[in-house]
């Protein structure tokens, strides 16, 4: 059972989302972001970051829910890079299965050629991009070199960047800063991006579709992309936004390498195909009725 502490602190987190989703409501997605990120609003970015950060430390701390978020979450993310990148070579068994995909799409007459591309040997330390990292959880994995960003970090490891407005440099070596904060991003630079409890803070089916463009653009071919989702429902509830999720982020040349649903989130990883021409292909004949390219929560219909 949640402690009156723990309940504070999520509220503090509930009430930031709603007051984001309830301005969407009245002056659109964007204006409501751009007064959300607003100067004025910052004490309560720093009092949903300080919460945030409160918040994940009981979730670690507490051996009677090991299952919940923050352990969960972190641990899963992180085996699953090492395994997708070292230990298991996940990312040679893609590579041969989209090879083999494609001959057959050749072969169909659905595809002529098409350039693809792949990643040489994995370096001994990963670049890691990770988006909305508050506190930056990833930061003592031996193996990861991560960039941290956040709207209004809570530790001074993370550079503070509005992901939304950030632009995808090509030629860029790292990160550039104008006034504290990042403004440009260097393009197929990371071998992993990771949105862990992003993409639902941010109030519009676009704005998440734009921030996983942006992370395609980002990463190296074969990176992926790990999505780490909160829901608390069983597996079939949001099974069909979860497929269209699938098609969507394959339509931006991002295919989905594992799906795993955990009791209070949905983990998630979307590797950048050897071919984005393969990709769209896949995505046109998996596509079914209803299907659109956004990414779309159970919030948006609230």
């Amino acid at each position: 059972m949640a402690t009156e502490e723990h309940q504070r602190l999520a509220n503090i987190i509930k009430s930031c989302h709603e007051s984001l989703r309830q301005l969407t409501k009245e002056h659109g997605a964007a204006a409501a972001w751009q007064e959300h990120t607003s100067p004025h609003n910052a004490s309560r970015l720093a009092e949903y970051a300080k919460a945030m950060r409160q918040l994940a430390a009981i979730w670690e701390t507490n051996n009677e829910n090991v299952e919940l978020q923050a352990r969960s979450r972190i641990k899963w993310a992180i085996d699953y890079i090492t395994k997708y990148f070292f230990t298991e070579g996940i990312y040679l068994q893609k590579r041969q299965r989209e090879q083999r995909l494609l001959e057959s799409y050749k072969t169909e007459g659905q595809l002529g050629n098409v350039e693809c591309q792949w990643m040489e040997e994995p370096p001994d330390r990963l670049r890691v991009l990770d988006v909305g990292s508050c506190f930056n959880p990833f930061a003592s994995t031996p193996h990861l070199e991560v960039t941290a960003l956040d709207l209004c970090p809570a530790t001074a490891d993370v550079l503070q960047a509005d992901f939304l407005k950030v632009e995808v440099e090509p030629g860029l070596e790292e990160p550039e800063l104008v006034e504290g904060s990042v403004r440009r991003l260097p393009a197929k630079h990371y071998e992993c991006v990771i949105f862990s409890l992003l993409l639902e803070y941010m109030p519009s089916a676009e704005q998440r579709l734009e921030c996983c463009r942006k992370a395609y653009n980002l990463l190296l071919p074969e990176g992926i992309l790990v999505i780490v989702h909160p829901d608390s429902q069983h597996v079939g509830k949001n099974a069909h936004l979860m497929k269209n999720w699938r098609y969507s982020l394959a339509k931006l040349g991002l295919l989905r390498v594992r799906f795993e649903k955990l009791p209070h989130i949905s983990c998630m990883v979307f590797r950048k195909a050897i071919s984005r021409d393969l990709s769209q292909h896949w995505a046109s004949i998996h596509r079914e009725e209803g299907m659109c390219e956004a990414i779309r929560i159970p919030q948006d219909d609230n």
